[in-house]
């Protein structure tokens, strides 16, 4: 029995080329600023669609995910474009920030 396919999370993301069919596209703000916080080897929060929470160290990133180390000297995880729900500095605390009604 071969394996099971993971339906994506997202209706915009096709397996075979990224997010809507399109290459990555370093000029957007997102991939920027992203690959800001790599280049500042910022510590990050990231939050998976399921609730998961990961904190760590961006490493790179591509079209289809992004290199996360969880502790010095661990080889990173690999971290799916599709399955993420939210990126954030820790330096930012979200418990703080004002809910919009």
């Amino acid at each position: 029995m071969g394996p099971i396919p993971v339906p994506p999370t997202s209706p915009l993301f096709d397996d075979a080329n990224g997010p809507q069919g399109a290459t990555f596209d370093t000029t957007l703000p997102s991939s920027r600023l992203v690959q800001q916080w790599i280049r500042r080897q910022r510590a990050v929060v990231v939050v998976l669609h399921q609730g998961l929470r990961l904190h760590g160290r961006l490493l790179w990133q591509d079209s289809t995910a992004l290199a996360l180390q969880l502790r010095d000297g661990q080889d990173p995880v690999l971290v799916q474009r599709r399955s993420l729900a939210l990126i954030h500095p820790v330096e930012v605390s979200l418990e703080t920030a004002p809910r919009v009604p």
